[in-house]
Formats: structure tokens, C-alpha cells, sequence
């Protein structure tokens, strides 16, 4: 999940090397039809399950992306203001976030629970993964990796 916020912060903030503006309205509709059509194929939803899976899944969503949107655009505004002070609490604050947003997920997930497969539910996260790594493909296109991009790599 965290892996597509960010992605999805990077693509409506504009992402030096892909993009130079925010994404349209138009592009963020495109990238929501793609999502979808691909979530509901990868997790094999049946239209019953899928009117029950989107609005939970969106609204997790929305609450992870706006927690995250702040911790961001806090942690952006110390790193500018080379303040040398208040670091460690900002990286408490961070990981509070994230205990948050594991919170927010695993509310949402019970939820998804009582309305369908567990083996669905189990999947989404992969669903979320596989869906990121194709479209950050799909952003590279055949351009060679950038230097720190190979720096990144895990083992």
C-alpha cells in the first residue's frame, strides 16, 4: 500500500525525469480505470463482490493517501528549512503514521472480510505491488535507468 501512495503522490506532484507538471484530470481517470480493471482481474472479483470492494477499498485508500500527503509535506518542509533540531521527533511522528495507516488497513481489511474470500483479501496486497512495478515500467519505457535508480535496487 505504501509503495502506491507514494507512486500515486510522485504522479500528482510531477516526478523529475517522467513528468514536469501535475497529472491531468484526465491522466488520473485513465490511471483509475487501469487500476481498477486490473484489481478486479487480479483478485478475479465477481461484479457482486466488486460493488462491495471498491467504495471499502477506495476510502481506505483516501485516508492512507491524506495521512501520508502530511507526513510527506511535513518532513519536505523541515528537510527545506535545514533546521538541525526536531529530526528525531519527525522520525517518531513518521513511523506513528505508519503504525496509523497499518491501523486504517487492517479496519479496512476486516471489513473486506465479512464480504468476501479471505483468499481475495490475502491477495490485494500483491494486487497493489504488481500493479505499481507495471506502471513504473510503463513510466520508464525503454529510457535506461538513472544512476541512482540501480543504487536502489534490493537484493
Amino acid at each position: 500500500m505504501n509503495r502506491l501512495v507514494v507512486l500515486i503522490l510522485l504522479l500528482c506532484t510531477g516526478i523529475s525525469g517522467f513528468t514536469q507538471r501535475p497529472l491531468s484530470e484526465e491522466k488520473r481517470k485513465e490511471f483509475e480505470a487501469q487500476k481498477v480493471a486490473y484489481f478486479t482481474s487480479f483478485l478475479e472479483l465477481t461484479p457482486t463482490e466488486a460493488a462491495v470492494f471498491w467504495p471499502l477499498y477506495n476510502e481506505m485508500f483516501k485516508k492512507i493517501f491524506d495521512n501520508e500527503v502530511k507526513i510527506h509535506e511535513t518532513i519536505k518542509k523541515h528537510l527545506k528549512s535545514a533546521q538541525k533540531t526536531g529530526s528525531a521527533e519527525l522520525i517518531d511522528k513518521k513511523f506513528a503514521v505508519e503504525q496509523e495507516n497499518l491501523d486504517i488497513k487492517k479496519e479496512y481489511y476486516k471489513k473486506l472480510l465479512a464480504l468476501m474470500p479471505a483468499e481475495k483479501v490475502l491477495k490485494i496486497d500483491r494486487a497493489e505491488h504488481t500493479f505499481n512495478q507495471q506502471l513504473l515500467n510503463k513510466m520508464r519505457g525503454d529510457r535506461p535507468p538513472r544512476e541512482h535508480d540501480s543504487k536502489m535496487k534490493h537484493p
